[in-house]
């Protein structure tokens, strides 16, 4: 894997840019180490070490993207004992520095810098420390490495270090509160066939786009009333005149570019537009020996070296730069469907027009054809999730650009019929939504681009939800993420295979909501006068004939610049007669109650804090 030094706020130079550059740091930057650089604890209250970094200076995305001994830094704790002598016991590790206009990041391996992060501390300025808790009894004894990384320091401002053996904190309470929602329906002949929807929300406009089967539409709110008013436009691209299958649309939220699709066999249909619709661009849509089904696109920052990188793995860094960008665009574009088995994603260099060969991601013999939707990290480490990469859920991972593959598995899962979803943080901090095999809404937390994962929670408990489906995630800071699924209380055979027996579930919208890093997570029911379907939710294709498909295979979220969330979902009950069956506990509740609609809905968070902290001021979001 190659280690890279990048960031939001550095440019990621080609790498003929690099040479002065690196040249010049060449000769500035020294050799950086904590003094000391470890040392051992034992399992007594009180025990204590401090140790003192020695002038880290640089701006870093995350903890792939520093240089050790360059713009990161190592301190080496040893546990002595075994992992039954910390009981009631915790290790606590925090760093300090003086000005509030840096920002160190912690991360803490298990063994050395290659082994699995178990606890991350990644706030921004103004914050002045970082601080982690870990118990032994848990992860075990032995040797942990704090690995400290300059997110934006300045030199001139060294950071102070302690780790200390004690009892652990006795309040868990949630951080925050809930955040509340508005549900705005398309007006009538517009989204009328909306299953599939996807979202996105364009940052220097201010619009959302979204799409659904043929109708790509633009909304713009009027914040000027309360509840704001939804102006909806259909803007749709010369592709949507053909009869396809498996619509898809993308927003790149930096950029403003939108792209959308339909898949047909093995092509796809594919235009993207700069202006949010009022004019497109047709493109060549994928790349050569793309799947025929299940398509997706993403995109974000290229994965490129910076000057640091350049001096310590100069070929790795001139391959990356071969497959950087080769126009004004600054960003990467993916495609990804599969072709029964096997899955396949193809890089864009300029922007959407073109797509090179495609590069296999897996097998049949690895995961599942079927996969979920591309993301893209600040990095520029590119996610694809699975539902079921050997028997777990899973998640492939490429970290050259779309050319190489890593599967790695969720600890803990197991698969479903549900596509799970990606949400990745400010600073690398990936949130995995998924629906169990028992059912249940889950999310679990990964600090080292999924080679483990912490803090997985049930996050359907507070309304005793047995069943839910499509879930979908995004995340705005790393401490912040946003978890849209449909769930419903009624146990049972929901939305795999037909089982001849009737399933009598009243489904609603969902939102958890996350303020820190996982570890407590806030749900609320977003459609609590409303049910979304009746009955059971068909997602396993001809296996389940008697079951009504209407919703098809996911939805999907977003965050405007603002961290507001929005997402889209398709209604199955929009009758009076449905809804009112859906609202009475004693009404049945199968699909022969159900509409079987497919109304295209957007969900707006109304009030309450969003993804972004830099929006906090007042309080949160106003309606």
């Amino acid at each position: 894997m190659l280690t890279e030094t990048s960031s939001a706020t550095t440019r990621k130079f080609r790498v003929s840019a690099l040479l002065p550059l690196a040249a010049l740091c060449l000769l500035t930057n020294l050799a950086l180490a904590s003094t000391p650089s470890s040392a051992t604890l034992g399992p007594v209250n009180g025990a204590t070490v401090n140790w003192a970094g020695s002038g880290i200076a640089g701006v870093t995305t995350d903890e792939t993207t520093c240089v050790d001994g360059t713009d990161c830094d190592t301190f080496t704790i040893n546990l002595s004992g075994s992992p039954s002598n910390y009981k009631g016991l915790v290790l606590n590790i925090s760093i300090g520095w003086g000005l509030s206009t840096n920002d160190f990041d912690v991360y803490v391996h298990k063994g050395d810098i290659t082994g699995p992060v178990v606890a991350s501390s990644t706030n921004g300025i103004p914050d002045i420390s970082e601080f982690v808790s870990i118990d032994p009894t848990v992860t075990g004894t032995g040797m942990y490495t704090v690995h400290i990384v300059d997110s934006t320091v300045a030199p001139g401002d060294p950071y102070h270090g302690t780790a200390l053996i004690t009892t652990p904190p006795t309040d868990t309470a949630a951080k925050g509160k809930a955040p509340t929602y508005a549900n705005y329906t398309s007006p009538p002949g517009m989204g009328d066939s909306s299953g599939e929807p996807s979202i996105g929300s364009n940052w220097n406009s201010g619009r959302i786009m979204t799409q659904a089967v043929f109708d790509t539409m633009q909304v713009t709110f009027d914040t000027s009333t309360s509840p704001a008013t939804a102006h909806w436009a259909l803007k749709d691209a010369t592709i949507a005149d053909v009869v396809t299958f498996d619509p898809i649309l993308f927003t790149d939220p930096s950029t403003g570019r939108t792209f959308v699709s339909e898949l047909l066999g093995p092509t796809s249909l594919s235009a993207f537009t700069d202006n949010d619709g009022e004019t497109y661009t047709n493109s060549q849509g994928a790349g050569i020996a793309s799947g025929v089904d299940h398509q997706t696109i993403g995109g974000g920052p290229f994965r490129l070296c910076t000057a640091d990188q350049l001096l310590a793995t100069p070929v790795p860094c001139a391959q990356l730069a071969a497959r950087g960008p080769l126009t004004q665009y600054p960003h990467a574009v993916y495609y990804a469907s599969q072709d029964v088995g096997d899955a396949e994603m193809a890089l864009s260099q300029d922007g959407g027009l073109t797509y090179e060969a495609a590069h296999p991601m897996y097998t049949l013999v690895d995961c599942a054809g079927i996969h979920g939707h591309i993301k893209v990290s600040s990095s520029g480490i590119v996610y694809v999730p699975n539902k079921n990469c050997g028997g777990v859920q899973g998640l492939v991972v490429s970290m050259d650009n779309g050319v190489t593959f890593s599967i790695q598995h969720v600890t803990g899962s197991k698969s479903s019929e549900s596509d799970p979803s990606v949400g990745i943080g400010a600073k690398g901090r990936i949130y995995f939504g998924y629906v169990n095999g028992d059912g249940h809404p889950r999310i679990a937390v990964s600090d080292d681009q999924g080679r483990s994962w912490h803090t997985d929670q049930d996050v359907g408990v507070p309304f005793n939800l047995h069943n839910a489906a499509f879930p979908e995630v995004v995340a705005g800071d790393n401490d912040r993420a946003s978890f849209f699924f449909l769930g419903t209380p009624q146990a049972g055979a929901a939305t795999g295979a037909d089982t001849g027996i009737p399933f009598n579930g009243v489904w609603h919208a969902y939102v958890a909501t996350t303020y820190d890093g996982g570890k407590s997570w806030f749900t609320v029911d977003a459609t609590p006068n409303d049910a979304v379907q009746l009955g059971a939710i068909c997602m396993n294709g001809t296996s389940c004939p008697s079951k009504p498909r209407n919703l098809l295979d996911f939805n999907d979220v977003t965050v405007d610049k603002t961290g507001r969330v929005f997402a889209a979902y398709t209604d199955g009950c929009i009758s009076a007669a449905c809804i009112a069956k859906g609202n009475d506990p004693a009404a049945s509740h199968t699909q022969n109650d159900n509409d079987g609609a497919t109304k295209a809905v957007i969900l707006r968070q109304q009030t309450g804090k969003g993804l972004f902290r830099s929006q906090d001021s007042g309080g949160g979001l106003q309606p």
